[in-house]
């Protein structure tokens, strides 16, 4: 289906069973469940999904599932961005026939390219067909894109959107200046701010746990009621945080696991959670009450 970066996107977490095998049934129900909530689309295999520990034959099966599960109600779109060039255009061709709706790619991590360069990257993977979301996360790719790179890379045929996770405001201020670009937030505790500036939506953590509460406040944004959006986003703002406590997704994994939605296993080399985090992101859930 058409891919229309706008709207409630959840960045999937990736269970697995005890032994570190993904576990299917549960992949699943939470595509079910998130169309069943409303969300817009889902993002598998990024960095929430512990895209870094999922075989290139395990993200094909996980692709043709959601495709499956989803049936085109909502677009399924998948992390096939590597630090090699050549690799990142392969996975994006296969992922093309297995039927998904777009592609999000990080800016190549550890050999560090010049702004030419990720331009180069971006526009050769885009020639294959399958919509790009350009990922802008210098904290995990030691790469930053500038506003006036992602104005240019706007310009490119197929590029359908931008994901910034650079906690940097001015920075959005200034790609907004420059181009037209859809702008998804990729940190929860600054989506209302981002949509504030004129984001089109999120790539979200915290959609894992309240997609229908999440959904519901870039809806009220993208209408322009400011007000009940502010509240929303102030209400879920200390857990926002708090699923960052520990390198992401052990903190959500472990929220999941609490509200009976999915296993905690995580692949090394993350790890579970301290009871520390635990304690704190159980208050801040149960403090929610009813989250609407």
């Amino acid at each position: 289906m058409a891919l229309q970066a706008r709207g409630s996107f959840v960045a999937l977490v990736t269970p697995f069973d005890r032994r570190g095998r993904i576990d299917w049934k549960c992949v699943e129900k939470l595509v079910a469940w998130h169309i069943e909530q409303g969300t817009d689309g889902i993002v598998c295999c990024g960095a929430t999904g512990e895209g870094m520990t999922v075989s290139e034959a395990e993200k094909k099966k996980m692709v043709a599932l959601c495709v499956h599960v989803a049936k085109n109600k909502i677009p399924i779109i998948v992390n096939s961005g590597t630090a090699d060039t050549r690799q990142s255009i392969r996975l994006t061709e296969q992922m093309l026939k297995l039927g998904a709706s777009g592609c999000l790619i990080v800016t190549p991590y550890y050999n560090k390219p010049t702004q030419r360069g990720c331009i180069r990257h971006f526009s050769e993977i885009a020639k294959v067909g399958l919509p790009v979301i350009v990922y802008n996360n210098p904290g995990r790719t030691a790469v930053r894109l500038e506003a006036e790179t992602i104005a240019e890379m706007a310009q490119i045929q197929g590029i359908a959107g931008y994901k910034d996770s650079t906690a940097d405001i001015d920075l959005i201020r200034k790609i907004r200046k420059l181009c037209s670009i859809p702008i998804l937030s990729g940190d929860d505790d600054l989506t209302y701010v981002t949509l504030l500036e004129g984001g089109s939506g999120a790539i979200s953590v915290i959609g894992n746990l309240f997609p229908k509460e999440w959904k519901s406040m870039i809806s009220l944004a993208l209408d322009k009621k400011w007000e009940p959006t502010k509240k929303i986003a102030d209400r879920f703002h200390p857990l926002c945080k708090a699923m960052f406590l520990e390198p992401n997704p052990q903190c959500i994994k472990f929220a999941m696991n609490w509200l009976g939605k999915c296993p905690e296993y995580l692949r090394l080399p993350l790890v579970s959670t301290t009871e520390k985090t635990q304690a704190q992101i159980k208050g801040l859930i149960a403090a929610l009450g009813d989250p609407l």
